[in-house]
């Protein structure tokens, strides 16, 4: 499914229900295979006929702060090279507690593209390509937030800016993610418990081969160990406050190019442009590794 059709379906979907645009699967910080109702495996491309009674493509749904779903609609994943799926319904609102916060979520992936199944089954984590909004009230983060703020902990109010209530939008489609957001998310989890960045910093990446993706995940298509190799390498990928555009740093990704995507970031963490097929930015106090810009703040 080509990016501008992925990223169309989504925002036409948001604008329908009247939401404003502002670990995981598609790597925009903000979709969830649970939240879709699914497992990682649901839209593995080995397994193409796979259908999880009750998993998603396309969903909105509310919870509150321990999880109780009053509400949920969407439509039922379908198996590769058919339809949408039909409309389902669930929730109980019985039960229901706004005291323990608020959680809204919608969501969309690319099996609304007749049924696609484009993850790999070594990885099973969900679809590489879709996008999801959040919005959330949590109670508790306003006092998690205060306590920050008086201990002087500026790593945490930089990359939590905004108390109680959070908010995000992101997509990725073919290997390039966008992603908008009032905290700090993670977008991608790699097996190496070590590592992390950000998700326009490149310094230190090193990148899967072009040809690597969800349906082409074997060593021929991945080099040697295949894409689990890649996954491996890799640790946690955030996004942060603010906007950014950045490769998808799923190995999962299927890209048309340029790559890797220069990644560009500006918010409370400060400023990042550059990298991936542009030339490195000559040599200075801000120039990382990956011939970036960075100009940090105390994230």
């Amino acid at each position: 499914m080509r990016r501008g059709t992925a990223i169309g379906l989504l925002v036409a979907a948001i604008s329908v229900l009247g939401v404003g645009v502002a670990v995981a699967g598609v790597s925009d910080g903000n979709y969830r295979a649970s939240r879709q109702g699914c497992t990682g495996h649901a839209d593995d491309s080995d397994h193409p006929d796979r259908v999880e009674q009750g998993c998603q493509s396309l969903t909105a749904n509310v919870s509150d702060g321990s999880g109780h779903e009053p509400f949920r609609a969407g439509t039922q994943q379908t198996p590769d090279g058919t339809g949408a799926g039909a409309p389902t319904t669930s929730g109980d609102p019985s039960g229901f507690d706004p005291t323990t916060g608020v959680r809204v979520y919608f969501g969309a992936d690319d099996n609304l593209d007749n049924g696609e199944h484009d993850s790999s089954e070594h990885i099973g984590d969900g679809p590489s390509d879709g996008g999801a909004v959040v919005f959330n009230v949590t109670p508790d983060s306003l006092g998690v937030w205060l306590g920050a703020l008086t201990a002087g902990d500026t790593q945490y109010v930089f990359t939590h800016p905004v108390p109680l209530v959070d908010a995000g939008f992101g997509s990725c489609a073919d290997g390039a993610c966008e992603s908008v957001q009032t905290q700090q998310r993670t977008a991608y989890q790699g097996d190496n418990k070590k590592a992390s960045r950000d998700a326009a910093n490149y310094d230190g990446h090193q990148w899967d081969p072009e040809t690597c993706a969800g349906p082409s995940d074997t060593k021929a298509d991945c080099g040697p160990g295949g894409i689990k190799h890649w996954q491996k390498q890799d640790g946690a990928v955030h996004v942060e406050p603010g906007a950014q555009v950045y490769e998808d740093p799923n190995p999962e990704g299927s890209p048309i190019g340029p790559y890797p995507l220069p990644g560009v970031y500006a918010g409370t963490c400060g400023v990042i442009a550059g990298g991936g097929t542009l030339p490195s930015a000559p040599a200075s106090p801000i120039t990382n590794g990956a011939g970036q810009i960075v100009i940090p703040t105390q994230c």
